[in-house]
Formats: structure tokens, sequence, C-alpha cells
């Protein structure tokens, strides 16, 4: 493998039917609102999992640090056995287990059973479709390859629009337990159907699902790649970029509804306050497809960062009406950045590569959600209180559009 050949290479998939290519792209936008109801609720039950267990924040955040590990370790075999068997194979099966874990969740009755249902089962069947549902947009498209990516990753910000609202709502009305029953229970009415209809490009190239030795590919196999793609200084930093938002967005965001009540803000505005955050993270994806199409990648990664550091200098602030405007640039800025990696690895890989390389460009963003939650809880089990990791959560900003300014354009010699 030449590195240096395949970073050069963007030849897109040419999609058999127009008018389908648009049609994968609401099936994968309804199949990102579905995939993040998870990642989008976790803070909404983190009170009543304390009030109804006694347990600390951070043994709770740690739920989501272990779903975030174990999403990393199979992000890139998911991608690679995606490429090689088929987008269907993976997603399908992902969905499935994801409504009966969300399900699950109201049988749970210790940590080990969170960190187990939550984090384990979580983990794995989100690993696929986080990879496989952008990727497979970005092959049906060329031209407009970056409006399609943020139309469909716009459906991760309209999850954070629904779904918090929605699962508050029944915990309010009823208790924690049939939230969690009712929302796995979408999952599965929804991701069932359309992933059966998600399918691939028909001349999408296909490598043959063996190894080398004719054995079938495993899961060592399947990491190979990774050394590949780490001899790249541009993949590197892409990595850590990506770990850096992932780590102090997943924290704001997880642990926001616990800092907005704390200091008097009610739990049906806080919720109100993430949907707001949900709508601006649309309109960032959105923006993502309209405006880097023009102004490239790297110059609206920088656009991000710096939006989410004002974001997270206005939170601090305490006041309700300041935490309101702050949802909007945290909403666009972190919202904007979830579709980067495919687009950035669109512009130096061959398609027929893209799931894989789209795994191995967010791995860095599933190792900072695995520490961003937990670190936000472990801040204010010793502090009592979240002002230091709203401080390091701008540090972390600066340092990502540091990062963000040094990646090189695509299409060059980058080794």
């Amino acid at each position: 493998m030449d590195i240096n050949n395949d970073l050069k290479k963007s030849s897109a998939i040419k999609p058999a039917g127009l008018s389908y290519a648009w049609t994968i792209v609401m099936l994968g936008t309804i199949l990102s609102i579905v995939i993040y109801t998870y990642n989008n609720t976790f803070g909404v039950f983190y009170k009543p999992f304390a009030d109804y267990f006694g347990w600390s924040r951070a043994a709770i955040a740690l739920a989501f640090t272990i779903r975030s590990l174990v999403c990393a370790v199979l992000v890139v075999p998911m991608g690679y056995w995606a490429d090689r068997y088929g987008i269907r194979k993976i997603i399908l099966p992902s969905f499935i287990l994801l409504g009966l874990c969300m399900m699950a969740v109201a049988k749970v009755g210790s940590l080990w059973q969170l960190y187990l249902v939550q984090g384990v089962g979580i983990g794995i069947c989100m690993s696929g479709p986080v990879t496989c549902i952008i990727a497979t947009v970005a092959k049906w498209h060329d031209k407009r390859r970056g409006m399609a990516i943020g139309i469909t990753s716009a459906g991760f910000g309209l999850s954070s629009v629904i779904f918090p609202p929605l699962a508050t709502f029944l915990i309010q009305a009823v208790n924690w337990k049939f939230a969690t029953f009712i929302l796995g229970v979408i999952i599965l009415v929804i991701g069932i159907p359309c992933s059966l209809l998600f399918k691939e490009p028909l001349d999408s190239v296909k490598q043959t699902p063996t190894s080398g030795k004719g054995s079938p590919a495993g899961i060592f196999d399947a990491w190979k790649p990774l050394a590949y793609y780490l001899k790249s200084p541009v993949f590197l930093s892409i990595i850590i970029m990506f770990m850096l938002i992932s780590a102090f967005g997943n924290m704001l965001s997880s642990h926001f509804i616990n800092y907005a009540t704390d200091i008097g803000i009610s739990a049906i505005v806080a919720a109100g306050m993430m949907s707001t955050m949900g709508i601006a993270g649309t309109i960032g994806r959105l923006g993502m497809g309209v405006i880097s199409d023009r102004i490239g990648n790297k110059s609206y990664a920088a656009i991000c960062w710096l939006l989410m550091a004002l974001s997270f200098a206005l939170f601090i602030t305490k006041q309700t009406a300041l935490l309101w405007v702050a949802a909007v640039p945290f909403g666009i800025g972190y919202g904007g950045t979830i579709p980067l990696p495919p687009a950035i690895m669109g512009e130096r890989m061959d398609t027929n590569q893209l799931n894989t390389a789209t795994g191995v460009g967010i791995v860095g963003g599933l190792i900072g959600a695995a520490v961003g939650p937990w670190l936000g809880g472990l801040i204010f089990d010793v502090t009592g209180h979240y002002l230091w990791a709203l401080i390091l959560g701008i540090l972390g900003c600066l340092t990502g559009l540091f990062i963000a300014l040094r990646i090189p354009p695509p299409r060059r010699n980058i080794s």
C-alpha cells in the first residue's frame, strides 16, 4: 500500500441514479437521528440515576466512557468489514442491538449492569453506523458531497432537538425506566426499515471478503489499516483535532443539564436549551455542506473552534440569558465539526476505502468522547462545580484551532 498515492486520489463512485442518491441522503439523515438517541439523552438521565441509585456523577459518566472506548476499538474494524462485506450486514444488526440495549436499561439495578448495557452493548452497536452512514452518503455524491454529508449529518443535531425534551417529558410523566424503554422501541421501529433500504452504489467496487491467506477477514486484519494511515502526519493531526473537539463537546453536552439545573434553571428550560443547541447544530452541519464546499474544510473547522471557545466563555457567566445565547455558537461549532472527518478523508482517499478511512479518522473523536464526560463528572465531584471544566474547554478549543490551521491542503505529498 502506498499512502502517498492513495492520499492523492479522490475518485468518487458515480451513483447509478441521481434520484436514489438523494433518497440515500434522506435515509441517512433519519438513521443519524436515531443512532444518536443515546448520546443526546445521556445527560437527561444523570440526576434520575443519581437520585434513584445514589451514584456519583463520575460513576454514571463512566458508562459513557466505556461506550466510547468500546466504540473506538471497533470503529475501524466495522469500517473495514463494511468495505469488504457491505454496509447492510453492519448497520441492520447495529440498530436492532441499539434498540434492545436502550430497552434493557430499564432493568438495570447496579453499576456493573449499567456499564454492561450502556457501555459495552451500546458501544458495540454504535461503532458501525457512526462510521458507515456518512461514508456511504459520500460514496453516492461527488460534486455536491459536502452538501450531501451536511444534510445527512444534520440528523445528529435534529436528534438533540427531538430526544432530550421527549426523554425529559417521559421521565416527569412516568419515570426514567419507562423513558428508556420507549426510546428503545422508537429506535427499533424507525431503525430497522431504514437500514433495510440504505445501501451502497451498485458500481461500488468492493474487496474480496477474505484476508491475504484466503481466510475470512478478522479483527486483527481489520486493524492493519490503522498503522498504514498513521504514517501520515496529516491523519495524526486529524485524529488529535477530533479527539479534542469530541472530548470538550461531549463533556459540555453530557453535563449541560446538570450544570443548568445546578445554577437554578428548571429541567424543562435546560432541555429547551439543549434543543436550541440541536437546532444550531443542524444549522452548523448544513453550513458545513454549503460553506465548506466554498472555503474548504480546514477554514470551516477553524470557524467552528472559535465559536465553541466563545460559547464556553459565555457559559461561565451563569446568566440565563447568556446561556441561551451561548447555546447557538456551541451548537453551530460542535455540530459543524461532526461531519468533517469523512469530508476531509474524502478529499484525500479513494472512496472504495472511505468506510475504513473514516473509521480511522474518528478514533480520536471516540477517545475524546470517552474522556470528556468522565472528566467533567470528576471535576464536579472534586470541586463541587463546573468552572474548571469550562475553563479547560476554552483551552482545548484554542488548541484545536491551532491544529486545524496547520493542516496542509489536500492532494499533495503529506508524508
